[in-house]
């Protein structure tokens, strides 16, 4: 019973470690292409002071939607907009994070707030 149980849990996490790219394969003709700016971390400039990282471009997958007035009558700003990112869309170990700017359908948006689904198929971008 131990042996059956060690090998449907290694099951279990084989399906969830496959679903970002399933569902990357699934839904990604609904998604345009992005460009998610990620700062690199700044580094000391060695005489006490700090050098400010750089700004990298990396492309994505990405589906810009308008809030429902459920979310905006919660205080969601009506012009804040909810933009959907293919987690497998983005290089290994890059993640959106707060501050990040987002160019999804011609427009540059900055990122107020970054939620992942429990399953790491998609970051929820709340963008201004």
């Amino acid at each position: 019973l131990r042996r059956r149980r060690r090998d449907l849990e290694g099951l279990s996490m084989s399906i969830l470690d496959d679903l970002p790219g399933i569902v990357s394969d699934a839904l990604g003709d609904l998604f345009s292409d992005a460009v998610l700016t990620v700062t690199a971390t700044g580094e000391s400039d060695g005489q006490g002071g700090f050098l400010p990282g750089r700004d990298d471009p990396v492309t994505c997958k990405a589906l810009v939607d308008k809030y429902s007035d459920y979310r905006h009558a919660a205080g969601i700003p009506a012009t804040d907009r909810k933009i959907i990112v293919l987690a497998a869309s983005l290089p290994a170990g890059i993640v959106p994070a707060v501050g990040g700017r987002i160019c999804a359908q011609g427009r540059t948006w900055t990122i107020q707030r970054v939620d992942r689904d429990p399953a790491s198929a998609t970051y929820e971008l709340q963008a201004r």
